[in-house]
C-alpha cells in the first residue's frame, strides 16, 4: 500500500517536469536491471536502432560493463542492487523513460511460471523486439546486430593474459538450466562434437560449476569484457540459445546453435546463426512451456549425435 503511494505521490510531483524537460533536451532514458545477462546484450541491438533516430540515449543497467565504450550512449550509469534509483524510473516511465523489459514479463497476474513471456505476445518476434516495441518508436529489427567495444588496451591485456591458440572453436557442454531445462539438447552430444572434430583445438567456455568437457581448453568464469575478447577471436561457436549467441552476433562469428524449439528461431536469430534442429518434428514447436512433459524426450529423437556433426561438417570449411 505505502508503496503504491510512494509511486503515485513520484510520477504526480515528478514525471511531467522531467518528462518536458528530457524531451526539450532530446534525451531518452532506458533502464533494464535483472539477472539475465542476455537480456542486457540484446539490448545493444536496440540501441544500436534508437541511434538512428539521433536520440540522447541516457542508459541505467546492472550490467553496465556490457556498454563500456558504447560511442552511441550517451551517458552510462550502474545499477547496484534493486535501489530507489531503479523504483524512481519504474515509477516515472513514459514517453522519454523506457523499460527494456516486455510487458508480459512484468505482470503479476499471468501464467509466466506455466510459459515463457514470448508466448503471450501471440507472433513470432526476437527477443529484443518483445522487450522493446512498447517503446513506439518505429525501430527496425529485421536485422538485429548486438555490438560490445573493446578498447584496444583492453584487447591488447586480453591478448597476453589468456595466451590462445592460433585457430580455436568454443563450446559450452550445457544450456543455462535454473530456467529451463527444455533448452537442453545432450551432454554426450557435445562431447561427440569434441571427439568428431579431433583436430580442432576447442575450448570449452561456461561456469566451472557445469560439467567438464574432455579434450577441451578450459576458460571458465570469465568476465564478460574477457568472455567477449575470447569470443572475437574464435573461428566459431558450438553454443545454445542464450548469452554466447548473443555476443557470437557482436563479432558476426559463425554460431552452430542447438535448437531445441523451446523458443521460435525468431526469438534469437542473428545472420551469423547456423540452426541445428529439426522442429518441423517436434509436435510442441515452438514450446514455450517450462515443464513440457514431451519436450525433451522428442528433442533428443529428433536431432541425433550424428546429424548434429553432419551439419557441422558441411560448414566449417
Amino acid at each position: 500500500m505505502l508503496k503504491n503511494f510512494v509511486k503515485f505521490f513520484i510520477r504526480i510531483i515528478f514525471k511531467k517536469p522531467i518528462n518536458y524537460f528530457l524531451k526539450k533536451k532530446n534525451f531518452l532514458v532506458i533502464f533494464r536491471h535483472g539477472s539475465a545477462i542476455g537480456d542486457h546484450m540484446y539490448l545493444s541491438s536496440v540501441i544500436r536502432e534508437i541511434y538512428k533516430l539521433d536520440k540522447k540515449i541516457i542508459l541505467f543497467s546492472n550490467y553496465y560493463q556490457i556498454f563500456l565504450n558504447n560511442p552511441k550512449i550517451y551517458k552510462l550509469f550502474k545499477f547496484g542492487k534493486k535501489s530507489f534509483v531503479w523504483f524512481f524510473l519504474r515509477s516515472l516511465t513514459c514517453e522519454t523513460i523506457l523499460e527494456f523489459q516486455s510487458k508480459y514479463a512484468i505482470k503479476e497476474n499471468h501464467e509466466i511460471k506455466k510459459k515463457y513471456f514470448l508466448y503471450f505476445h501471440k507472433k513470432k518476434i526476437h527477443l529484443a523486439q518483445a522487450a522493446s516495441e512498447h517503446f513506439n518508436l518505429g525501430l527496425n529489427y529485421k536485422s538485429l546486430k548486438n555490438e560490445f567495444f573493446l578498447s584496444e588496451g583492453e584487447k591488447r591485456n586480453f591478448k597476453n593474459e589468456l595466451n590462445l591458440p592460433k585457430k580455436f572453436a568454443l563450446i559450452q557442454s550445457v544450456s543455462k538450466s535454473s530456467f529451463t531445462k527444455n533448452k537442453e539438447w545432450t551432454l554426450k552430444g557435445m562431447q561427440h562434437i569434441v571427439n568428431h572434430f579431433n583436430k580442432i583445438s576447442w575450448i570449452q567456455i561456461g561456469l566451472s560449476s557445469e560439467p567438464k568437457l574432455q579434450n577441451c581448453e578450459k576458460y571458465l568464469d570469465l568476465d564478460l569484457r574477457k568472455l567477449a575478447f575470447l569470443i572475437s577471436k574464435c573461428e566459431f561457436l558450438v553454443s545454445y540459445e542464450g548469452l554466447f549467441n548473443h555476443i557470437a552476433s557482436c563479432f558476426e562469428k559463425k554460431n552452430f546453435l542447438i535448437h531445441t524449439g523451446f523458443l521460435h528461431e525468431e526469438a534469437f536469430y542473428y545472420k551469423n546463426n547456423i540452426l541445428i534442429e529439426k522442429n518441423k518434428d517436434l509436435k510442441c514447436y515452438p514450446c514455450y512451456s517450462m515443464d513440457c512433459e514431451t519436450h525433451r524426450e522428442e528433442c533428443l529423437k529428433n536431432i541425433t549425435h550424428d546429424y548434429v556433426v553432419k551439419v557441422i561438417e558441411r560448414n566449417i570449411n
